[in-house]
């Protein structure tokens, strides 16, 4: 603790000690002070760095989000790349329950977040439908994260129609189940775009007039 003490503050250093302290002790486990304890330095030093317990909130999210991982455009399609940006989200929720569950009350406008629009934007979508494209895509998996943190409620929850159901239930594949969803809305977007390049078409052959052989 005392060579960790020694080393220079940072912001970049702060975020990631409280990630692991939330790791550890949940969130009603952090508190400036108690970081501060964790980083070897008083409290006071950490505002220096982030002037207040939601701006540590928020970058804790940040650091986060920084480790989705989007497969390339060069080896993979649009489609391909939506399902691994948000397959990814789902194993840093799985990797990070705690604090995962700050990124329903945060707005998700990093780079990392602005990557995956982009992705959107370049399948086609213009740019008010590629944003609902991100939010229907980071509402869903976000739910589904928080909802397989805190136990999908037929889990929980008894009664006959739950005890008739928990056998296919307990046999479900986790990851094929996100993909079910995730495949929902993909196939959506997908009609979405094959109608609107239908419609394109249909304009520019109205714009020629009729073919003349």
């Amino acid at each position: 603790m005392g060579e960790v003490g020694r080393r220079p503050l940072s912001r970049r250093r702060i975020l990631e000690a409280a990630v692991e302290l939330v790791d550890r002790e949940g969130l009603r486990g952090l508190s400036m002070r108690r970081l501060g304890r964790e980083l070897g330095v008083e409290a006071m030093s950490l505002y220096n760095h982030v002037p207040n317990k939601e701006a540590l909130l928020g970058g804790m999210v940040e650091v986060l989000i920084e480790g989705v991982e989007i497969p390339g455009e060069s080896s993979a399609g649009w489609e391909e790349q939506v399902r691994g940006a948000f397959r990814s989200y789902l194993n840093i929720a799985r990797a990070h329950p705690e604090v995962f569950q700050l990124f329903a009350t945060r707005p998700l406008g990093t780079g990392e977040a602005l990557r995956i629009f982009e992705v959107l934007r370049g399948a086609g979508l213009d740019v008010v439908p590629a944003l609902h494209a991100f939010r229907a895509l980071s509402s869903y998996t976000i739910g589904y994260a928080l909802a397989e943190i805190r136990g999908f409620p037929l889990e929980l929850e008894g009664g006959p129609r739950a005890l008739e159901l928990a056998p296919p239930l307990k046999e479900v594949d986790r990851d094929a189940k996100f993909d079910y969803g995730l495949d929902l809305i993909i196939s959506g977007l997908r009609q979405k775009l094959d109608r609107q390049g239908a419609k394109g078409d249909s304009q520019r052959r109205s714009k020629r007039g009729p073919d003349h052989r």
